[in-house]
């Protein structure tokens, strides 16, 4: 009897104890973190999808329509800058009056083409990534719900406006970015159920910690516009409308074509010149 009559009085000590009632200033700061955090998570979803999305996308349809004669024309100009150098060394040993050694020649010239070399193989790299990423295309449908997901468990899970979670969601939203990035849309599906399981709010009456969480958001948001405008300033984004232009497209082909038949030109003029020398002078 005794301890029902105790819970009896704290419960009604609970219920009767007066609220405090939230300052205006207060219930603003409280409905300005709640803005501030879906601002943040837009604007850093925006940079994600720019640079996860937007920028391969652009880089592969790049080089899809103009990247591969761009690699065409570099392999050509390595050739024309190696029988050039070839042609040069040549003529020094018969300035000197000495047999002409190619196999030193071709070491030399191979080594002087090895930057170039190695420039080419990581266009053939972008190129073949380019048209891997082209052929396997998710359907825009997927992509709008795949990013809708992420977006959602993002509200929910990341650390910047969620700082007080537990390891098992910091955990959680590790695999939700892994599962993002390599657009598995049912596991980020199931990831999103179990986020809601740890959707938190911010220790409303202590005032420092929505003060602090409010400016760092800002500071966020304003990191992540600079950087989405850094991103737009730069390749690809600085072509995205010429290359949906086929007229522009076309134009670039045709110059890159003309100087492909200069290039040609110039080696068959390099090649024979090298073979009328090597026919007259004795060599090893």
């Amino acid at each position: 009897m005794l301890r029902k009559s105790i819970a009896y009085r704290v419960i009604l000590f609970v219920l009767m104890k007066p609220v405090v009632p939230h300052s205006p200033e207060h219930s603003r700061q409280l409905t300005e973190l709640e803005t501030l955090k879906a601002e943040y998570v837009k604007q850093w979803n925006n940079r994600n999808v720019l640079l996860e999305w937007g920028k391969p996308q652009l880089e592969a349809l790049y080089y899809a329509k103009i990247g591969k004669h761009q690699i065409e024309l570099l392999t050509l100009k390595k050739e024309v800058f190696a029988l050039k150098r070839k042609l040069e060394m040549i003529q020094a040993y018969i300035n000197r009056a000495e047999p002409i050694n190619l196999p030193v020649i071709e070491l030399l010239v191979e080594l002087e083409v090895k930057e170039q070399e190695e420039k080419i193989a990581r266009e053939a790299e972008k190129l073949e990534a380019a048209n891997h990423l082209l052929a396997n295309l998710a359907s825009p449908e997927r992509s709008v719900e795949l990013r809708k997901t992420f977006r959602h468990i993002a509200k929910r899970l990341h650390p910047d406006i969620n700082p007080n979670l537990p390891d098992e969601a910091r955990k959680l939203w590790d695999a939700a970015v892994h599962a993002y990035e390599y657009g598995d849309l049912e596991s980020l599906k199931a990831f999103a159920l179990l986020a809601d399981d740890y959707h938190t709010q911010p220790p409303i009456d202590d005032e420092l910690f929505i003060t602090t969480q409010i400016q760092l958001l800002k500071e966020g948001i304003k990191k992540f516009i600079e950087e989405i405008a850094q991103i737009r300033s730069g390749f690809p984004f600085t072509l995205e409308h010429q290359l949906r232009d086929e007229a522009w497209v076309s134009e670039q082909l045709s110059a890159i074509g003309l100087e492909i038949a200069l290039l040609n030109a110039q080696k068959s003029a390099y090649e024979e010149k090298i073979s009328q020398i090597l026919q007259n002078y004795d060599h090893v």
